[in-house]
């Protein structure tokens, strides 16, 4: 009878341990985690040029690389992007913004706010992919309407919300075309309340397009946990991309050119309190291109080329019917020593560089690596002006056919302007004119 005792109490003891246990496996998880994936400002760069070995970061071969690698370790990922990423209204520029809508619809973005630069091609443009998951909370443009709001559940249970706000400031066209941009706090404050009472989400994600000081101040909002913005004026602009942590809150910005990925960890513990990690992801050469992608990049490829010999005759009409420049091959004559120094240098073979990538075709290419690209009596194709390959004597000291008819002296010349129209910092990030004018003949030479 003692042994039946004991033994019912060990039964006893253990159905309450496994009953204890039960209840622990269906308690509400200790934590749970998200991350946030963001990009912008990619400004029409499809692919970094190569130029300079410091600048080669981005592009969207490495982009849809990383991206993939990081969806294969969790499902629990938001993507997002903050806009401008088109450039300048020209025929290769809507190409490029073609594609790069291609290559945001492959990338399965949960929410993409259109940046001021994103309609510069009109808002039906923006229509052309309609895979493209537009947002816009406090803007009603009038031939795009995208949702105000976007709602994702996350696998592990997680409800994110996310808004997109817009600095009526700088969206000057969209105003004046009929559309209409609301104040961006008023307009939060309306969608948070409504949210909390529709869909209770456990993080609120702001997206912004604002100059970033008024976009920090978004992080004022009540309700809000994450505010991603982005705005950028040109590619050479620095982007500071220093997150701030603020009353259980983080700002962060992608930075320019779509050189790197932000990766947001938030951590939200069985207090509902929220914790963030962030990093950012250089999207340099040990990230491989993505094969799909390569493809993408050529199918890009041959449209630029398409475009340069269907615009050849119209190029030879414009620019051919007048010679102005001499080309290198006469500024020897005179300058010996100075084209020595030219023809060991990189500028000499500046061309057959973009023959060896498969460039020699795109004009934004063309006008670094050739001398007069886009100007009367300049380069016009390897065939029809083949003296004016290279970045020749003439690309710095402008078009010199009257010097040699004349022997005109004391040309005006602002070296140092001409330079900088290819030495910008995202193909020459090291170059100092200042240091480069003052070294010695030998100098150069080493330099090259």
């Amino acid at each position: 009878m003692r042994k039946y005792k004991t033994l019912k109490t060990w039964i006893l003891t253990f159905v309450f341990l496994g009953s204890m246990g039960d209840a622990l496996s269906f308690s509400a998880p200790s934590s749970r985690e998200l991350v946030i994936v963001y990009s912008g400002n990619t400004l029409g760069e499809l692919k970094p040029c190569g130029c300079a070995k410091e600048e080669d970061q981005g592009g969207f071969e490495r982009r849809l690389t990383y991206l993939k690698q990081v969806f294969a370790n969790s499902k629990n990922i938001l993507l997002v992007d903050t806009g401008d990423n088109f450039k300048e209204p020209s025929t290769q520029g809507k190409i490029k913004a073609r594609y790069i809508m291609q290559a945001m619809s492959k990338s399965k973005y949960d929410a993409v706010i259109p940046g001021d630069k994103d309609l510069v091609y009109g808002e039906p443009f923006l229509n052309d992919d309609a895979s493209v998951p537009w947002l816009l909370s406090n803007a009603e443009l009038r031939k795009i309407n995208p949702p105000k709001i976007r709602i994702k559940k996350l696998e592990n249970g997680l409800t994110v919300a996310i808004l997109a706000l817009i600095d009526p400031d700088l969206y000057y066209d969209a105003k004046h075309s009929g559309g209409s941009i609301k104040d961006p706090i008023e307009s939060a404050k309306k969608l948070i309340k409504k949210l909390k009472i529709s869909e209770h989400p456990d993080v609120i994600v702001l997206l912004t397009h604002m100059k970033r000081e008024k976009a920090i101040s978004m992080l004022n909002l009540s309700g809000v946990d994450v505010v991603i913005n982005g705005h950028i004026e040109k590619d050479t602009d620095i982007i500071d991309m220093t997150h701030i942590k603020r009353n259980g809150k983080v700002f962060v910005q992608p930075g320019p050119r779509g050189q790197k990925m932000g990766e947001l960890t938030v951590h939200i513990d069985n207090k509902g309190e929220k914790l963030f990690k962030q990093r950012i992801i250089r999207l340099d050469s040990n990230i491989k291109p993505d094969p799909e992608m390569i493809k993408w990049y050529e199918e890009y490829n041959k449209e630029v080329e398409d475009l340069f010999f269907t615009s050849l005759e119209s190029r030879k009409n414009k620019h051919g019917k007048q010679k102005v420049f001499a080309s290198e091959q006469t500024c020897v004559t005179c300058h010996p020593s100075k084209h020595k120094l030219w023809n060991l240098s990189r500028h000499s073979h500046a061309y057959e560089t973009l023959n060896r990538v498969n460039k020699a075709f795109d004009p934004e290419c063309l006008r670094c690596h050739v001398t007069g690209w886009g100007y009367d009596g300049g380069f016009i194709s390897e065939v029809d002006t083949p003296e004016l390959k290279n970045v020749q004597c003439e690309a710095c000291h402008g078009p010199r056919l009257d010097h040699i008819k004349t022997l005109q002296q004391n040309l005006k010349l602002d070296a140092k302007k001409a330079c900088k129209n290819c030495h910008i910092k995202n193909h020459s990030p090291n170059f100092n004119f200042s240091k480069y004018s003052q070294i010695s003949d030998d100098e150069i030479l080493d330099n090259y």
